[in-house]
């Protein structure tokens, strides 16, 4: 942030107002007290300390969002709205007079009950302030929470806006998720409209209203860091629909009304996810799909039937993953009892190939050289070994790190406000950073999957079938960004691409997949838990792009990866059927920490009752193909055009980016273009 200090008002993209003299308090007073005292800071000796600096301000292999924090978690919302901050409080009580407890225990407990003071001495400062501006309404209402359970649907959503808040204080504002709100607050809805106290106009506005404070958060991010996270995301997860206990739909009438929320008030926040099981209701799939065309990108979508067996294969209870919400962009997590750190790391994937080409460097422009290491290569499984081993050295270059920020996050910064609210923290008298929650793990994220499978299949027919080339000639056009070599270059565009419904192809990236399944999966955090692959990229396929030099694919140096598991950019020539077959061939029940699917239409395509069919059906097919998720943009490119050029006129423009959505005017301009360039799906 110290490169931002001076320009946050004037900086081109999300400038921010800043207080008369809050800059020289910066410079002064926040950020000398901070500098030797934040996590990275806590976490490694001093030469590592520049090492790990250097790597991270412009970060090409890795980008570890852990650093600020952990949070994206799921808080036990449930338990929260049944018992109040006195219920939290007898239960603290009762593992103290049960003793027992683990070393440090009893003084954790005791701090636990001093943070339930602060709380509600937080929510009285409130009370206090409503006081003073004769609000009687909301006094009424900070009188019962959050002290005691909540009588009404007000009341609970201002119980969780208070825990909302002081979570993202203690922690870092990123990926605090909601759950399954329509399923926890349904009693306290359905005794309300039992009790002819409020109807559902009433009960729009008031989710309306959450919405909008749940969009009052917003990230301060440096420039650097917006290349990686443009948008300004939060990720505040809100997951409808799904199935029960016994497998059942579990939509009801409050998953309709929040479906009436995100299509008539589009916010930023939360980020609105439906799930879909086989025994969905037809009108709750079709009302899904009318919500969609509508614009906004919202809800993405979640098959049920193929993330609930892929939660078990990474060691979730089998009678639990029915209750399962979804965490930040994409990650599935068991709601209650859960402590996934679900965005620990963002990897770069595809840059395996260009640190194969230099021999463990970054390949120098303009250089024409031996590669003698390239010439005992001779068959594409040979190359894809070779890629594992660089990828799993960079993998464990990147666990050194993150075993460090995580035992100086323990040390120094433990949560034991998100612990509250974690299951299994009290029970054993444990914080969260500390393994305190009954299920832990921890999610890296892959970015370039399609830009490393079609690297593969253009070397494989160019070098390893037909011999017009060798590794070392390869090599050397992707150094020199193809200069004076148009003929490879055409060569190599010619060949198909990831996202063509071609088996070949899609089998590379499957291999490219699971690869980094077997490099991740190998790895436990100093919580206990196990590591998961996930596949997204928020917007971090822009900003390792633009630090990569060209591909044996034909993509050129600085050019944004694909995002998430989608195709490369214009390389999807045949519709988006096409493209949604290639992606199901993908084996999705290796993919714990959840995958995103970026895929675009034109507002006519999908528009009227023909076109939510047409879109019902695409996706319908797609997951029963064994698709995990998809999340659709419906826009107009020349609207987005317009809005590059007159931002002003379309500041509520929003769309959905890779695993969040996000203002179209608040993004990068390279991200805008990127969002107008992708390609127009048409079905077919």
């Amino acid at each position: 942030m110290l490169e931002d200090v001076m320009s946050f008002e004037t900086r081109d993209v999300n400038p921010l107002a800043l207080a008369p003299g809050m800059k020289w308090t910066l410079l002064r007073k926040v950020i000398p007290f901070w500098l030797n005292r934040s996590l990275p800071m806590r976490a490694f000796s001093l030469r590592k300390k520049l090492k790990y600096a250097g790597e991270q301000l412009n970060a090409l292999h890795f980008v570890i969002n852990e650093a600020a924090g952990v949070a994206h978690f799921l808080p036990d919302y449930t338990s929260l709205v049944q018992l109040g901050t006195r219920g939290l409080r007898t239960r603290i009580e009762e593992r103290l007079a049960r003793g027992e407890l683990p070393h440090d225990g009893k003084e954790y407990l005791e701090a636990s009950l001093l943070v339930l003071d602060s709380v509600e001495r937080f929510a009285d400062r409130y009370r206090a302030e409503a006081e003073r501006l004769g609000r009687d309404d909301l006094v009424r209402v900070l009188e019962r929470v959050p002290r005691d359970p909540p009588q009404t649907l007000r009341e609970a959503l201002q119980l969780i806006w208070l825990f909302q808040l002081v979570i993202q204080i203690e922690s870092v504002d990123q990926g605090i998720s909601l759950g399954r709100m329509e399923q926890y607050l349904y009693p306290l809805y359905r005794e309300q409209i039992s009790r002819g106290e409020i109807n559902d106009d009433e009960v729009r506005e008031l989710f309306a209203a959450f919405c909008i404070k749940l969009s009052e958060v917003i990230p301060l991010f440096s420039r650097r860091a917006t290349e990686y996270y443009a948008g300004l995301p939060s990720g505040q997860a809100l997951t409808i629909g799904g199935v029960d206990a016994e497998g059942n739909d579990a939509a009801n009438r409050l998953s309709f009304l929040l479906l009436d929320v995100m299509e008539g008030f589009k916010t930023r926040q939360p980020n609105w996810h439906a799930r879909i099981a086989d025994v969905s209701s037809p009108e709750f799939v079709r009302r899904v799909s009318q919500v969609i065309s509508s614009g906004g990108g919202s809800p993405a979508l979640y098959n049920d039937d193929v993330i609930m067996p892929a939660m078990v294969l990474r060691g979730n209870a089998s009678e639990k993953v029915w209750n399962y919400a979804t965490v930040g962009c994409v990650e599935p997590a068991l709601s209650r009892e859960s402590f996934t750190s679900s965005d620990a790391a963002i990897f770069n994937l595809a840059v395996a190939m260009e640190w194969l080409f230099g021999n463990g460097q970054p390949l120098a422009k303009d250089s024409r050289r031996e590669r003698p290491w390239l010439r005992e290569i001779h068959s594409l499984d040979e190359l894809l070994d070779r890629l594992e081993t660089q990828t799993s050295e960079r993998i464990g270059q990147l666990k050194t790190s993150l075993d460090a920020i995580e035992r100086a996050g323990a040390e120094y910064y433990p949560t034991p406000f998100s612990s509250l609210t974690i299951g299994g923290c009290i029970e054993n008298a444990i914080d969260s950073t500390r393994g305190g929650a009954w299920f832990n793990a921890t999610g890296i994220q892959a970015v370039g999957v399609a830009d490393l499978a079609n690297s593969l299949a253009v070397i494989d027919e160019l070098v390893f079938k037909k011999g017009l080339y060798n590794l070392e000639e390869i090599a050397n056009a992707c150094a020199t960004d193809f200069k004076n070599q148009e003929l490879m270059l055409a060569r190599a565009r010619k060949i198909t691409a990831f996202g063509n419904d071609d088996p070949r192809v899609d089998e590379l990236a499957n291999r490219v997949a699971l690869l980094f399944d077997r490099c991740v999966s190998q790895h436990s955090n100093t919580r206990g838990g196990r590591w998961m692959p996930g596949y997204y990229s928020m917007t971090c396929h822009q900003g390792f792009g633009q630090r990569m030099a060209a591909m044996p694919s034909g993509r050129l140096a600085g050019r944004p990866l694909a995002d998430g598991l989608a195709p490369v950019d214009g390389s999807d020539m045949l519709g988006p059927t096409a493209s949604l077959n290639s992606v199901a061939r993908l084996d999705h029940t290796r993919f714990g920490n959840g995958i995103n699917l970026n895929i675009k239409f034109d507002a006519a395509t999908v528009s009227g009752s023909e076109g939510c069919a047409t879109l019902e059906a695409l996706f319908r097919g797609y997951f029963a193909q064994g698709g995990m998720q998809v999340q659709i943009n419906v826009l107009d490119p020349a609207v987005l055009e317009q809005a590059m050029r007159d931002p002003d006129s379309h500041r509520n423009l929003l769309v959905r980016i890779s695993g969040y959505c996000a203002y179209f005017v608040d993004l990068t301009p390279a991200m805008q273009q990127e969002l107008i360039d992708r390609t127009r799906q048409r079905a077919r």
